[in-house]
C-alpha cells in the first residue's frame, strides 16, 4: 500500500495541475512517490527505523514527512516534464526539504519518528564495534 494518499496532494497542488503533470497516469505518479521515499529513507536510515515509518497509514502518519515527500515528488514530476522549466516554488520547497532531511540526518533536529531499534548490547549484529582509547597504568622500572 503506497505511504501518500490523493488527498495528501491537496495543499500544496490542484488536482487538475497534477493530472497534467502526472500526463493521467497513475503509475507516472507512483514511480515518483517511490523515488520520493528512496531519498528519504537515505538520508533517515542512520538514525530512524524507515520500515515503520513509511508503513504507517491514515493519521498515524508524520505531517512532516507527508509534507515534504510530496514536495519532493512534485520537484521529481515537474522536472519530468521539463529540467530547465521546473516552477521556483517547486525548487524553493525541495532544498528546503532536503535541507530539513539533511538537519535530521545531523541530529540538528529531533522530529518525532521511530528511533532505529538497538541490535544486541554492544551494537553486535549491527555492524558497530565499542573502540576504547587510553593506555595501561604507568610503571617504573627503578628500584
Amino acid at each position: 500500500m503506497p505511504f501518500l494518499v490523493d488527498t495528501d496532494y491537496e495543499v500544496q497542488i490542484r488536482n487538475w495541475v497534477k493530472q497534467i503533470i502526472t500526463q493521467y497516469k497513475t503509475d507516472v505518479l507512483h514511480q515518483a512517490e517511490l523515488a520520493a521515499q528512496a531519498e528519504m529513507e537515505s538520508y533517515l536510515r542512520q538514525r530512524y527505523d524507515v520500515a515503520k515509518i513509511f508503513s504507517e497509514t491514515g493519521g498515524n502518519r508524520n505531517a512532516l514527512i507527508i509534507l515534504y515527500m510530496v514536495d519532493i515528488a512534485l520537484y521529481h514530476l515537474h522536472a519530468n516534464i521539463s529540467a530547465d522549466n521546473v516552477p521556483e516554488i517547486r525548487i524553493i520547497r525541495y532544498n528546503a526539504a532536503k535541507d530539513w532531511l539533511k538537519a535530521v540526518a545531523k541530529g540538528d533536529i529531533s522530529p518525532d519518528l521511530p528511533e532505529k531499534p538497538d541490535e544486541g548490547e554492544g551494537g553486535e549484529g549491527s555492524g558497530n564495534q565499542i573502540v576504547e582509547f587510553g593506555s595501561r597504568p604507568k610503571y617504573s622500572e627503578r628500584f
